[in-house]
């Protein structure tokens, strides 16, 4: 979650013993110790067997709603991990990971493909962190997918499983009457104690029913001895049915159910209705996300199926919620192994990422260019004047947002949206083009939007560099093919003069703004 909340390319991330640490070293030594682990499996199978790295293609699953520039820091750190030859190697490609969800559901219904042909898939991907809500469809022929179509803009949010621990920690250091410092040594000098009482909590937490959601449901979580021995020996804590007397004490006035200690089995006794709390905050945020979708009644009326998957679907109470709110107008799947799918998906799509030929764009994407003024849509304090070649003034509005997709259209993976470019000005050796989003759609015939707008942000840039071969400024064409409905952003120019020299250019992501 550190990436999705993040804009720098290189975010901090502060450990339980309270340390800062270089996002992109820790993620760059988890995919080392990944890579390790793979080649110890393949080894135990076949120890003659020499993995080559450069032959290797790996899928990196992302959410649907993740920024490009997270995606760029995991392409830094899988390069620094040794496991591709450079930044932009092939090797690696991303997936979005509700859309692989719904391949995993196609290839999981393969007995009945054909009666699915044109269905209307709304995957709900709810994981740890995020919650991904995306529309699909796919056509089939002769009991096989030939291909999905994305029917909507991703939508999601950070209302994810870990929201949810979230309220369980809360609850149990108020349950150890802790502050904050002391919690945090707790976490810190304890972390095999406290990542196994997290385990304790999950299984409570995916086996929460609906019916089981009372006052009068008791829910019970064994406390590991690490933990029981930890907090004795490092805070004296002597007696747990004190502690939660005093808890209860301190809640009083609480609608909720008090809390019991079993001091024979080093048991918390939890009733239904508290666990629900837990629940609430992050539901709360899903079924006002599931009312605004509500309102774009488009959506819902075309959907056939509600699929679920991610770890948080084997939930049986988070998924009731959604389809109590969404009402019983639709098929409802749960995929068989909710915490795998995405996984699975990925596999499928590793060995054909062009199953999905088109996407819609998350953001009306563009670049900034220098248009000739005109009074009708610009705005006179962003009048610029030159003098050309031939000493003639030249008036041009700046950091105007020119469009090149907007947010919603319909883009084909394999038909990049190509414009011609030529230089402002005689005298430019090179092209910069500032890459642009927003979330905004409008008519730029009629007005003119600029970088520096509310609710615009600057991607980053790319630069074309002009040979040194003389020409006028109108024979220096340049090809620009842009890459939106890929995974990620490419952008390859051509010189229309010279077509050999061509160009396959990073976005070099902006930090300073937004």
């Amino acid at each position: 979650m550190k990436l999705y909340q993040n804009n720098s390319l290189n975010p901090k991330i502060r450990s339980y013993s309270g340390e800062e640490w270089e996002f992109i070293k820790v993620l760059s030594g988890l995919f080392r110790f990944i890579y390790q682990k793979f080649v110890e499996s393949v080894n135990i199978f076949n120890s003659k067997f020499q993995l080559d790295k450069d032959k290797i293609d790996w899928v990196l699953t992302v959410p649907a709603i993740w920024e490009d520039q997270a995606k760029e820091i995991m392409r830094i750190a899988f390069h620094q991990a040794g496991l591709i030859s450079s930044k932009d190697s092939l090797n690696l490609i991303f997936c979005y990971e509700p859309e692989v969800a719904a391949l995993d559901f196609f290839q999981d219904q393969r007995n009945n493909l054909d009666k699915l042909n044109n269905e209307t898939l709304l995957v709900v991907d709810a994981g740890g962190g995020t919650i991904d809500i995306t529309l699909m469809k796919a056509t089939i022929k002769n009991n096989k997918i030939k291909e999905f179509e994305v029917l909507m803009v991703p939508k999601g949010g950070d209302f994810g499983s870990i929201y949810i621990d979230q309220e369980f920690i809360k609850f149990f250091q108020s349950f150890l009457n802790l502050n904050d410092n002391q919690f945090n040594q707790f976490k810190n000098e304890c972390s095999r104690g406290f990542l196994k009482l997290l385990n304790m909590w999950e299984g409570i937490k995916i086996g929460t029913q609906i019916k089981n959601l009372t006052e009068n449901d008791d829910h019970v979580i064994e406390i590991p001895n690490i933990v029981l021995r930890y907090l004795k020996k490092s805070f004296g804590i002597k007696d747990f049915e004190d502690l939660a007397d005093e808890f209860n004490e301190r809640n009083q006035n609480s609608v909720l159910s008090e809390i019991e200690w079993d001091d024979d089995e080093d048991q918390l006794i939890i009733a239904g209705d508290r666990i629900k709390s837990f629940f609430k905050e992050p539901i709360d945020k899903l079924k006002e996300y599931l009312n605004n979708l509500r309102q774009s009644s488009e959506i819902l009326r075309q959907t056939d199926i509600v699929f679920f998957t991610g770890g948080l679907s084997n939930c049986d109470y988070f998924r009731k919620s959604v389809q109590k709110k969404l009402g019983k107008n639709y098929q409802y799947f749960l995929s068989p192994f909710p915490d795998k799918s995405i996984l699975i998906g990925a596999v499928y799509f590793g060995f054909d990422p062009n199953i999905v030929p088109t996407r819609r764009s998350q953001f009306t994407y563009g670049i900034s260019v220098l248009p000739l003024f005109n009074p009708q849509i610009h705005d006179p304090n962003r009048k610029k004047k030159k003098k050309n070649s031939n000493n003639k003034t030249i008036e041009r509005c700046q950091n105007v947002f020119g469009p090149i997709i907007f947010k919603g259209d319909t883009i084909k993976v394999s038909e990049p949206i190509t414009q011609i470019y030529t230089p402002a000005y005689e005298y430019q050796n090179s092209l910069e083009f500032k890459i642009l989003r927003t979330n905004q759609k409008w008519d730029p015939n009629i007005r003119a939007i600029y970088s520096d707008s509310p609710g615009v942000k600057i991607m980053g840039s790319v630069t074309f560099n002009f040979p040194e071969t003389i020409l006028p400024r109108l024979k220096r064409k340049v090809e620009v093919s842009f890459h939106f409905a890929t995974t990620e952003i490419k952008i390859f120019m051509k010189y229309l003069p010279d077509p050999r020299i061509t160009n396959q250019l990073t976005l070099n992501y902006d930090q300073t703004q937004n």
